[in-house]
């Protein structure tokens, strides 16, 4: 294996003083926005520059859901961040009840990237968005011995994305494809997306807990090392 480098993360998992009832991406979305307002002052929670424009660009700060349990993931500057922070003084309303935060859990780490020998596999824990609503019609209109190489495409595409939103420069050419994938419907801003679930591998070394495809910061795209 040849290292391109290394990165800071900080992993933070919320624990709340009640169990959390509902569907993980609706727990996130509720849970990314009650972040958003209480961390107003700090724009890695959210998307949007000051003049109020979205910024395009990979999110340092990411949330999920697992097991009951909220996650803040930080990469690079917000892995500096996100510990400093008053995490029990945070709470959030899922459903019609407002919940406070209990207990906090912080882990810090080195993911390391790096070009591999063989090819490496990964299991996506959350389904990855690689369409939006315009490529899927293009792409439902292919021949269907053509749809799993425009997906592969869109999958190296969405890879070199996040490599490049933390200044990973891949030197070689990055293969990646599917060996196992089903179709999931997914709900992104009051829209609902095909999202892609399954295993991929890649010549590319990613960390586990690294976050690829379209809304990394909404939980999609989440993998682990298989």
């Amino acid at each position: 294996m040849h290292v391109l480098g290394t990165r800071h993360f900080t992993r933070i998992r919320l624990k709340w003083n009640a169990e959390v009832e509902g569907e993980p991406h609706d727990l996130v979305r509720r849970f990314r926005g009650a972040l958003a307002v209480h961390f107003a002052h700090i724009d890695l929670f959210h998307q949007h520059m000051a003049n109020g424009k979205l910024a395009y660009r990979y999110p340092k700060v990411q949330y999920r859901w697992e097991k009951g349990a909220g996650l803040v993931i930080g990469w690079e500057e917000a892995a500096l961040v996100l510990p400093e922070l008053p995490w029990l003084d945070v709470s959030a309303r899922f459903g019609h009840r407002e919940f406070r935060v209990e207990e906090a859990v912080v882990e810090t780490a080195m993911g390391e990237f790096g070009v591999a020998d063989r090819l490496m596999g990964y299991r996506l824990v959350t389904p990855i968005l690689l369409f939006n609503q315009d490529n899927y019609r293009k792409y439902k209109d292919l021949p269907v011995d053509a749809r799993d190489t425009e997906r592969d495409r869109l999958l190296v595409a969405q890879v070199l994305t996040a490599l490049r939103g933390l200044d990973v420069s891949f030197p070689e050419r990055l293969y990646a494809t599917f060996t196992s994938c089903r179709q999931r419907l997914c709900m992104y801003k009051e829209q609902s997306l095909v999202g892609l679930g399954g295993n991929i591998v890649t010549n590319a070394v990613l960390p586990g807990g690294f976050g690829i495809g379209h809304a990394a910061s909404h939980g999609y795209g989440w993998i682990e090392k298989t």
